[in-house]
């Protein structure tokens, strides 16, 4: 299995990012509550307290136990992200010093997922659905060409699957856009449309998702198509 650097510094451990994804354990918790409380009201207490006492047990360990937080899942994909940006301009044979601006990421719908570790969704406290499993999109800006970078990273074990860049010369990139309604990226490069889903069908069920990074892209692109048109 391939992996990110097993030392990166997320600021919150692995165990606490699985604890926050996980939410089976409250439907079994809340089965054992409901089973034993039906048992002891039906004068089955022989058979309904030990469900409840099982149920109070797990609840101690699970309130005992720290997860992470909204806010510390969203810097571990950062401090992700950032440190992939060396990789991205390697695997794009682009010294940062030829590009003609900044590098610019955003994250969409994974397209794989580690072996190890099952997809996982959860809702924060400020509405927006989160994944441990998301795609790493680069945008490389040469002199020249537009150069896209992408990986699929799993944030509960640091699994990263393999690298993929694809390479456009700007006089070929005719247009960009960001369809809100839909959550997808569009990059038109020639005869070529290439989407980027930010969520997947689950998204029909009312998840949200953040889209402002997918959209300064979008806006910066289009900014400098304009410029390169006009010269």
């Amino acid at each position: 299995m391939a992996g990110l650097d097993a030392g990166l510094n997320l600021g919150v451990s692995q165990e606490e990012i699985s604890r926050y994804f996980d939410g089976q354990g409250w439907k079994f918790i809340a089965f054992l509550i409901l089973l034993g409380g039906g048992l002891v009201a039906m004068e089955q207490a022989v058979f309904g307290l030990p469900g409840l006492g099982l149920a109070a047990v797990l609840l101690f360990f699970r309130f005992r136990k720290k997860k992470a937080s909204d806010e510390e899942i969203d810097n571990a994909w950062t401090t992700i992200a950032k440190a992939r940006e060396d990789e991205a301009y390697r695997v794009a044979h682009l010294d940062k010093g030829d590009a003609i601006r900044d590098a610019e990421y955003f994250w969409a719908f994974p397209e794989d997922f580690s072996s190890e570790v099952n997809y996982k969704t959860k809702e924060g406290a400020d509405g927006y659905t989160r994944r441990n499993h998301q795609r790493l999109v680069y945008m490389i800006y040469g002199k020249d060409q537009l150069i896209i970078f992408d990986e699929n990273i799993c944030v509960e074990d640091l699994w990263d699957g393999a690298d993929a860049t694809q390479e456009y010369y700007w006089s070929d990139v005719s247009s960009v856009g960001f369809d809100q309604k839909t959550n997808v990226l569009e990059v038109i490069c020639g005869p070529k449309t290439v989407l980027y889903p930010l969520a997947g069908e689950e998204d029909e069920d009312g998840e949200t998702y953040s889209t402002k990074e997918a959209e300064a892209i979008s806006n910066s692109i289009r900014v400098m198509l304009r410029e390169r048109k006009s010269s």
